[in-house]
């Protein structure tokens, strides 16, 4: 399991909890219609924690982050 930070389009940051492969999954998928999928933009500790203090953003803990791939 790996814990990675992320920020998401509201510029808030969201630590997911999940497998390699479900991350490596995420950032080379494509929808049904062939269309590419928006990738996670990952931030090292550090900068989350800045980003935090600096914007006064929530920090969403603890989510679970797991998928089936269809490779």
């Amino acid at each position: 399991m790996f814990q990675m930070y992320v920020v998401t389009e509201n510029k808030n940051i969201i630590i997911l909890n999940g497998s390699q492969e479900s991350f490596r999954c995420r950032q080379r998928n494509r929808l049904q219609d062939g269309s590419k999928v928006s990738p996670f933009k990952f931030v090292s500790y550090r900068t989350m924690m800045k980003e935090a203090k600096k914007n006064k953003q929530k920090i969403y803990k603890g989510l679970e982050y797991q998928t089936v791939a269809r490779l």
